[in-house]
């Protein structure tokens, strides 16, 4: 386990205080446990509640529960040991107790004593940070995330008849979709999957994806999104079809074993209507994937540091429910600094920097879906192969994929294309986006039903003719938007 190699490291390297950032109390508990066992030295832990005491030992030491005759007791003991205090974060703020740390910290780093403070934020006074390792504990890896499940099973196993119906495959599965979630988020959730049908089986899954959505609504940065349509549903984007089709199951337990890599994700720029933010939306349909959404402007925000924390939590959200597919919307708008960021004291070019930094050094299954209306507006670094699989131009349909569009707006709203002359509203369509073809018939349903008729299609080419599409109001950008991407963008 590298958190355990790499904590021990610490403690070996003559570190006086660790600051381990992290939510699992027991976790951390257990690693200094094991790494203590192995050195041949004392655990000793310190709550407020209880004060210090040698784990394994029985009762604390009288009267140290405050934090002052806890270190106090700690400068009284001669041996070598490791030292959990779980609440001293608190206590950060006191004067005393800062000083108390400083005296402690110079015969500890003599030999193997190590204080490690554990809370879910530490925030150290610049008198401590020179002298104190940080040191983040990442989320369970699947190795522990498989012991745990099958603890589970073993435990509730002993009280009750639990059937078992994996695949060694599917285990992996159901494994892989508890990423993210803590130890004790793992447990409850698994257990309460198992003990509602009495059963391990790949349904689970979805309790468990339930699960993350719960925890992703409770801190609101990203948005879920149920995906309603598949690719089969969107007319056109042959090309995107077959891209994605051959990478269905790169987040497979199977493909992992084969070597492929996870794909990062693609940029998918047109001209506004023309189905992008639908297409994402698709993938994850197709891909069986939950879809989260995250809108730029809302990271943003007018107090200092908050803009800096919504997209680190953003980010980790998003790592949490993996695999995944993340949508970000019109790219530009949130991370096109222009080049300069001196009106916001530097805000934007961190945050593009920090994003810049995620796309390329990402370890999780997140596959990033950006869509894009303006490219020139979006610095080179973010658009570089390595951030990026593949940029998609969506043009405006061609007139058999209009034709596959009416089919299925028809369709969705239960009416039978073969009803309708598909080639002539194709043909009369010409210049229009999907989402414009889609008001069309929109329109031309509410002039059905307003006059008390069924729909057909001299209603749906009235609309038609009445519509200004954008590729005449907006001729211009639409061939700037063009004569970008030919060349440099594969056709969708």
């Amino acid at each position: 386990m590298e958190v355990l190699k790499d904590l021990e490291l610490l403690v070996l390297s003559r570190y006086s205080i660790i600051a381990v950032e992290t939510y699992e109390e027991e976790r951390i508990e257990e690693i200094l446990r094991r790494i203590a066992a192995k050195l041949g030295i004392p655990l000793f832990m310190w709550t407020v509640t209880r004060g210090l005491e040698r784990v394994g030992a029985g009762n604390p030491i009288y009267d140290s529960q405050h934090p002052l005759k806890a270190l106090g007791n700690l400068a009284a003991i001669p041996d070598e040991g490791i030292y959990l205090f779980k609440d001293l974060h608190r206590y950060l703020g006191e004067a005393d107790v800062v000083r108390r740390l400083q005296d402690l910290a110079r015969p500890f780093a003599k030999d193997r004593r190590a204080l490690v403070l554990a809370a879910p934020q530490i925030t150290l006074p610049p008198e401590l940070e020179k002298i104190t390792a940080f040191f983040r504990l990442d989320l369970p890896t699947e190795h522990e995330l498989k012991i745990l499940a099958k603890n589970v099973v073993k435990n509730l196993s002993q009280s009750h008849k639990i059937k078992v119906a994996l695949s060694s495959d599917e285990f992996d599965r159901l494994v892989e979709g508890m990423k993210g979630l803590t130890l004790f988020e793992a447990e409850r959730a698994l257990t309460k999957a198992v003990i509602e049908d009495l059963a391990l089986t790949l349904k689970d899954l979805d309790s468990i994806l339930e699960t993350k959505r719960a925890l992703l609504e409770k801190d609101g940065v990203l948005e879920y999104f149920p995906a309603e349509e598949g690719m089969g549903e969107i007319g056109g984007l042959e090309n995107l079809k077959r891209w994605l089709a051959k990478r269905k199951k790169a987040f497979t337990p199977e493909a992992k074993r084969f070597g492929i890599p996870a794909p990062k994700g693609i940029i998918l720029l047109g001209v506004q209507g023309c189905g992008k933010s639908m297409a994402a939306k698709a993938i994850a349909r197709e891909w069986g994937l939950p879809l989260l959404t995250m809108e730029p402007g809302r990271l943003y925000d007018k107090y200092v540091g908050e803009s800096d924390k919504n997209l680190e939590k953003a980010l980790t959200q998003a790592e949490r429910m993996a695999p995944c597919v993340l949508m970000i919307d019109e790219i530009e708008k949130g991370f096109a600094y222009g080049g300069s960021s001196e009106a916001d004291a530097g805000l934007s070019k961190r945050i593009f920097g920090r994003l810049l930094g995620w796309l390329q050094e990402r370890k999780t299954s997140v596959f990033v879906v950006a869509t894009c209306n303006q490219i020139e507006a979006l610095p080179p670094e973010l658009i570089r192969k390595g951030r990026f699989d593949e940029i998609f131009f969506i043009d405006l349909p061609r007139q058999d994929e209009r034709k596959e569009i009416f089919r299925a707006h028809l369709r969705k709203r239960k009416r039978e294309p073969a009803a309708f002359d598909l080639d002539g509203l194709a043909h009369a369509s010409e210049g229009f986006s999907g989402a414009e073809i889609e008001q069309a018939v929109v329109s031309a349903l509410y002039t059905a039903f307003a006059h008390g008729a069924d729909l057909d299609t001299p209603l749906v080419l009235d609309e038609i003719k009445a519509t200004r599409p954008l590729s005449v109001t907006r001729q211009e950008e639409v061939a700037a938007l063009r004569a970008w991407a030919s060349g440099r963008a594969v056709p969708a």
